[in-house]
This record gives C-alpha cells, structure tokens and sequence, in this order.
C-alpha cells in the first residue's frame, strides 16, 4: 500500500484515505464470503492479488487480475456479499471487476479520467458498490449510482490538495461526499440523511493519514488519523459517549491497514510492515493479545477496501 504515500501521491500528489466505507458496519475485506476479514496483497509486478481466506487459511487464493500501473480495489459491485477482485486502470480511465457471483463475466467499465482518484462506496444505499472518481483538479465527485447509472451524480466538494474520504458518517446506510484537509487537519462532510446542512470537524495534523473506521462498533463513522512520526493512532469517537483517545501502534514506513479481523463489529488497529511484509493486529476485542501474521513482501501492495484508500505501498 504505501512507503508513507497515498496512490493519489503517486498518481496526482494529493493523497487519498485510508477510509473504511461499509457503511454502518467495520468493512471486513471478505473474499471467501463468511463475513470475516481476509488478509490480501496485490503484487503490482504481475498483478496478482494474495490472499489468506480467514475460513480456510490454510489454503491461499491466488488471483490474477490486474496488471502494473492498475490501481486495486477491493469491493462487493455485484451485491453477493463477497467482495469483487477490481482494479482501475489510470491510463484510460477504466475498472474491470471479476465479480464472484459470475467470474466467467467480468465487468468492464470507463468512469474516469487520468489523474482522478478511484473511490467505491455506495452512494445510492442499494448494497452494492458504485463506480466513483474524485478529480483533483476541480475538487469534484463523478459517481454511477449502480442503482440508475444512466443518471450520474456529479458533486463538487473538495479543493486541490485534499483528501477524498469515503464513509457513512450519519449512519443512513450511504456514503458520503467528504474530504481531509492536510493543511489544517479538517474533515469537511455533505451528509446524505441532510445535504442541505455540511459540516467540518478538525481532527489531525499536516503528515497525518485520515482513517475513517467504526472503532467503538457504532452506526456512523468515526474520525482518525495514523502519524507516521510517531506511529500513534488518535481517535475521535462519534457515539456521543467514548472520550478521543491515542494508541501508540505501528512505527515510521508501517502502513495502516484497519479492519475488524475479530469480527466483533469494532475496527481493529492494524499496521503491515513492508520491510518484512508482516501484519501487526491489536484487536479490539482483546488488545492485550496482539498478534502478527506474515503476508506479502516488500514492493507489495496491501488492497484498500474502498477505492478512497488507495494502494499504498
């Protein structure tokens, strides 16, 4: 996933989050479909995602799909309950899913321009992914509601420079148009329950990675951010009740991979180590009992679950 940069870094020198958009629910990137986080890694080299499939870990998927320059995108577009291998091409603007309902027929479709940010999440509340893209350059949204994709939503929202995020902040089964400021550490949200009424919360600092979990297990996102420098995780909890906290987890060049791997409806802190491609999990529902797995290699690229993370590496 990243050396401390955002595949927006390396694709337009903004950055894109670390989001975690499945709505009212921890995202668990979940490939063998038993509702449980799977470990993946996308090799950029050949284009092949690795997985170990927490049902059947003894027995890796291997997919190839994809190839060098793509970005990866994990999401469910067909709407099974089991996560799609996608990628999105910059060259010419194009996704190409291999849906798990129907592997034989993959989907192809251009939605977006070279130099926009690919985003998943689900805009129009069906249960399945929309193909999305955050342009940069006007700070505007270009989605294809996969409920009615011959009527696109187009929202500006956003200037040069920010960070796309994408998540349900108000906990209406949707996601919203939201942005990071890197320069004043800003959230700046259109909730979809009440578009008419956006509002902002500062939470992090110029350096931070925005990461958008639901570490207290509530609907309604949560407000986060990684600091590489000292690789603390600080916490803004949304439910009314649970005080901002920090957590020291992780260390300079680690990356943020947060998921619900104990499967108890909470984000977990997480980080993978490129420079030993271990996973370092601390989870939620029993952190004294911290563990790591080894998976991937240096050069790898750990598989955002919404297109808003982006590969980082």
């Amino acid at each position: 996933m990243f050396k401390t940069a955002f595949v927006a870094l390396g694709l337009a020198l903004i950055g894109t989050v670390s989001a975690l958009a499945q709505e009212f629910l921890p995202p668990r990137i979940d490939f063998d479909g038993d509702t449980k986080t799977d470990m993946t890694i996308w090799r950029p080299f050949n284009g092949t995602w690795y997985v170990i499939p927490s049902g059947n870990p003894s027995t890796p998927i291997v997919q190839q799909w994809g190839a060098a320059g793509d970005v990866p995108i994990a999401a469910d577009f067909d709407g099974d309950g089991i996560f799609d291998f996608a990628v999105w091409r910059p060259s010419n603007g194009t996704w190409y899913v291999l849906p798990s309902s129907n592997p034989s027929a993959p989907i192809v479709q251009q939605w977006g321009y070279q130099g926009d940010v690919p985003i998943n999440g689900d805009f129009d509340g069906d249960g399945k992914a929309d193909f999305a893209v955050w342009r940069p350059s006007n700070g505007t949204w270009y989605v294809l509601p996969s409920s009615n994709p011959s009527v696109p939503i187009v929202q500006q929202w956003g200037s040069p420079g920010d960070i796309p995020i994408s998540a349900d902040f108000d906990a209406d089964d949707r996601t919203e148009f939201a942005v990071w400021r890197p320069s004043d550490g800003t959230w700046y949200v259109i909730p979809t329950s009440n578009p008419g009424a956006p509002f902002s919360q500062q939470w992090g600092a110029p350096g931070d990675v925005p990461i958008v979990g639901y570490f207290e297990g509530q609907r309604g996102a949560d407000y986060a951010v990684w600091r590489p420098s000292n690789g603390t995780w600080y916490i803004l909890p949304t439910d009314g009740v649970t005080p901002m906290y920090s957590v020291q987890w992780g260390y300079p060049g680690d990356v943020p991979v947060p998921d619900d791997f104990d499967y108890d409806r909470k984000t977990d802190i997480a980080v993978w180590r490129p420079s030993d491609g271990n996973w370092y999990i601390r989870p939620s529902g029993n952190p004294s009992a911290a563990y790591s797995q080894q998976w991937g290699v240096q050069g790898d690229d750990t598989v955002p679950v919404s297109g808003a993370m982006g590969p980082f590496r």
